[in-house]
């Protein structure tokens, strides 16, 4: 099993993060770090603190930059049988790995979700948008996945390079809508699992709501488009 970082200016979160990734996933599993070579040295802090540790892996990326074709390079390259995709700055929870890891056997996809039943958001201003967006998702879309924006979930890598990457890891979040949309299109079975997304503990949260809004909003569109 790999699981893939994807990661830009989280020098400050980075070692807390593996240090508790690796205590809850299991003895065999990989973390790969995919670095879009962040200026604030977010790769180094890595080697140093984990050049001894066989599990953890390094790659910075320097041309063709971006979160979701980041999230594209680590899976191709990931060594383990599944890949677990989740964010660098604790939003993403590692004690939901088990979790994650032990439901993955009966389904294709098992994905984290703000609104399934037990799930919520520490922030009640996002919680809200984010339902609301999602609903937006659920009509244009017409798929009953509740979160389609979360991006911490775990799938088998021979079922990921099923799909046509291309046409899903580019962007920032809206990728994992399109991953969503063209998961279900093969008929992949998809079971979401409560989860409870935090507070940054430590750096600034990088994304805009407008210009976020409007870039999900144009994505959207555009996939729908695609299905007529």
């Amino acid at each position: 099993m790999t699981v893939v970082l994807p990661a830009y200016n989280e020098a400050e979160c980075i070692g807390p993060l593996i240090r508790e990734i690796l205590a809850q996933a299991p003895p065999d599993a990989e973390v790969l770090l995919v670095d879009d070579n962040s200026p604030d040295g977010t790769a180094d802090v890595v080697r140093r603190e984990f050049g001894n540790e066989p599990r953890v892996r390094v790659i910075v990326r320097t041309q063709d930059l971006g979160f979701a074709k980041s999230i594209r390079t680590g899976i191709e390259v990931a060594r383990g049988e599944s890949v677990i995709v989740m964010d660098t700055d604790f939003n993403h929870h590692p004690k939901v790995i088990p979790v994650l890891i032990g439901i993955s056997p009966y389904t294709d996809l098992v994905s984290g979700s703000r609104f399934a039943p037990g799930g919520n958001m520490q922030s009640t201003g996002r919680y809200v948008l984010s339902l609301l967006y999602n609903l937006l998702i659920r009509v244009v879309l017409r798929t009953q996945v509740q979160d389609n924006l979360c991006g911490y979930f775990i799938m088998s890598k021979e079922k990921l390079l099923e799909l046509p990457l291309e046409k899903i890891f580019f962007g920032f979040g809206d990728y994992f809508f399109r991953l969503i949309h063209y998961a279900q299109w093969k008929n992949y079975r998809i079971i979401e699992i409560p989860i409870v997304i935090g507070l940054r503990p430590a750096g600034v949260q990088k994304n805009r709501f407008f210009r976020t809004f409007l870039q999900y909003t144009r994505a959207l569109l555009a996939l729908r488009c695609q299905r007529k």
